[in-house]
């Protein structure tokens, strides 16, 4: 499943983290009530329309063919969606020209053959349309996590069946999904603590994780002669690392300090040679950023050991997350990350207490400064 540890998140009109952790949802009974609300989920629709992204029992791979009996019908809302991302939100996903026309053009064409694509990327759509139209922002966020509900009902079945066929699309889902969490900032409103925050943050990294053992352990080759070869084809530093900030390295002074299990040490090294890797090739703090591009590759590379030292909450790893938060913070200016990395570094802050604030230093002070 895409997200371990879960968390019900209470989202209309079912809880997102509920439906890719593919369990029931407490909150599905009361969401189905009628509501007064004016929000998209109200409005009228076929009688065919349904929750659940229905396949025929026989393939988890989609055809055109079968694009209209795979999901709702498609609506006039869904029509401006489609025209935004393809004349608007495309650009904002990566600042090269080339992978652009992957998003504008590509997966567009895919998504009409994998519905449960097509719904995520108007998601995507539909958040971005809530920042360029702030009068009409919880409407566009409901009709964000609707999109998404179906799309998830759609990608776990094909989720059980990846193979040479369908992993360009499971890539390309995934990646966006974790740009939808990382950018619903109704979500990030919704929680009320600094520990639910970090638990959300979290639940992201492991998100992405699973990336790699979906398709990147497997389908790698393939993907480089896959028509989103340049996604794949970024520059790939190679130690000794250029432009590590002298603060960030003294996160191996941290675990060389630190009574730890020798598997632990091979976990937390692992994750600190990934973290000096994109600190190298996003050159932060020397550049800020204005698309996510590369910013989820952190996430993607982590081993099984790291990610549960994490969900265990250990301060080591929590405080190597940290770091990633400042990567995250030089993206601020990317419409879908914003405030994540400051939101992050301060919720880990809250979390391990003060004897570890001295690790938490440097992350602290370049969010204060900026």
């Amino acid at each position: 499943m895409l997200i371990s540890p879960w968390q019900c998140d209470e989202n209309k009109p079912k809880c997102v983290n509920c439906a890719t952790a593919d369990v029931q949802c407490q909150y599905l009974a009361s969401t189905n009530a009628p509501s007064t609300e004016s929000d998209p989920s109200s409005l009228p629709r076929s009688p065919a329309s349904s929750n659940a992204v229905q396949f025929d029992g026989t393939s988890a791979v989609l055809t055109p063919s079968t694009v209209g009996h795979m999901s709702p019908p498609w609506d006039i809302y869904d029509m401006e969606l489609l025209h935004h991302w393809c004349t608007n939100t495309y650009s904002t996903m990566t600042d090269d020209h080339v992978q652009q026309l992957i998003w504008q053009t590509t997966a567009i064409t895919l998504g009409f053959s994998y519905p449960f694509l097509l719904k995520q990327l108007l998601a995507i759509a539909a958040l971005h349309m809530a920042i360029c139209r702030p009068e009409r922002r919880d409407f566009w966020h409901t009709r964000a996590t609707e999109l998404q509900s179906h799309a998830l009902t759609g990608f776990n079945s094909v989720e059980k069946q990846v193979d040479e066929s369908n992993c360009v699309v499971v890539l390309l889902f995934s990646a966006l999904v974790g740009t939808h969490l990382l950018g619903d900032r109704s979500r990030f409103q919704n929680l009320a603590s600094s520990s639910e925050h970090l638990n959300h943050l979290v639940s992201c990294v492991n998100l992405m994780r699973s990336v790699r053992s979906l398709v990147l352990e497997n389908y790698t080759p393939f993907l480089f002669e896959s028509p989103i070869r340049p996604l794949m084809t970024a520059r790939n530093p190679k130690p000794p690392y250029n432009g590590v900030p002298t603060e960030c390295q003294r996160l191996t002074a941290l675990i060389q300090q630190s009574d730890l299990s020798p598997s632990s040490i091979e976990a937390y090294d692992a994750a600190i040679d990934r973290l000096f890797w994109l600190y190298d090739l996003t050159e932060v703090p020397s550049k800020v950023h204005d698309t996510p591009r590369s910013v989820l590759a952190w996430p993607v590379q982590l081993t099984e050991g790291y990610l549960t030292l994490l969900n265990q909450r250990r301060p080591e790893a929590l405080i190597i997350l940290a770091y990633y938060g400042v990567i995250l913070h030089f993206y601020r200016k990317a419409w879908c990350i914003g405030d994540s990395g400051a939101s992050l570094i301060r919720a880990v802050e809250a979390h391990v207490g003060s004897y570890w604030s001295p690790w938490l230093r440097w992350p602290l002070d370049l969010i204060d400064s900026s």
